[in-house]
């Protein structure tokens, strides 16, 4: 395990070069930026891997309120260690896999000696399809018991399980001010999908490594941003 800093925060990782490729997405990039008149944004944080995103939104908005759900229990430990050793208030860890459902899922975690975790998924082998993952089961909740007010910023990254959540829980769509979802390429559906259940409540922007794309292709790997609709 190593540690470095970050922002003003230091965090402990496993993987240099994952955590490296993260950083520079969340941290250099910017990619889940955005603006809140309110002190106290509720952010929800589906795949919160280590917790560079939650450092991240807690730079952004150190008063916000954080739900950080994160089903893989080697990062979730990590995560947990990371919000403790820093002394994040206000930020809940939930070691569960938001889904259609309550429940018990398989879920694949990569198997080799240097993992990539934030590559843990419901699909087997869902980065690349070469991966070699091993089977564990992880705990599944829906959002419905955790929402009781409007999110000022829901963040999806959960390597092609996307289409699925929102689907589940499409009537919350209209309580939502921000939205970050991670697009992964996936044989199960295809990014316009994705973009047609976000655009009658949103905004859209979309980046490609930080940048905002004008080809939109299914193949790349793709952050969607949206602005509730005015």
């Amino acid at each position: 395990m190593e540690e470095t800093k970050l922002g003003k925060y230091s965090i402990k990782y496993i993987n240099s070069i994952e955590y490296h490729s993260i950083k520079r997405e969340i941290w250099t990039q910017n990619s889940y930026y955005f603006e809140s008149k309110k002190e106290n944004p509720l952010i929800i944080d589906i795949g919160s891997h280590i917790g560079i995103s939650v450092l991240y939104f807690k730079s952004l908005f150190p008063n916000s309120k954080i739900l950080a759900f994160e089903p893989n229990p080697i990062t979730f430990k990590l995560l947990e260690k990371n919000i403790e050793s820093n002394g994040i208030d206000d930020t809940q860890i939930i070691n569960k896999a938001v889904w259609k459902e309550d429940g018990i899922k398989k879920f694949y975690i990569d198997g080799k000696e240097n993992s990539w975790h934030s590559n843990s998924s419901f699909l087997e082998s869902s980065w690349t399809g070469k991966e070699i993952t091993k089977e564990i089961s992880v705990q599944t909740t829906r959002l419905d018991e955790y929402i009781t007010e409007d999110i000022d910023m829901l963040k999806i990254d959960t390597e092609g399980s996307e289409l699925s959540i929102l689907n589940a829980h499409k009537r919350f769509l209209s309580k939502i001010e921000n939205i970050v979802v991670e697009y992964h390429p996936t044989k199960n559906y295809k990014v316009n999908d994705l973009l047609n259940i976000l655009k009658p409540y949103f905004e859209l922007e979309i980046l490609h490594n930080g940048k905002p794309e004008k080809h939109i292709s299914s193949g790349k790997l793709l952050t969607i941003k949206g602005k509730k609709c005015v």
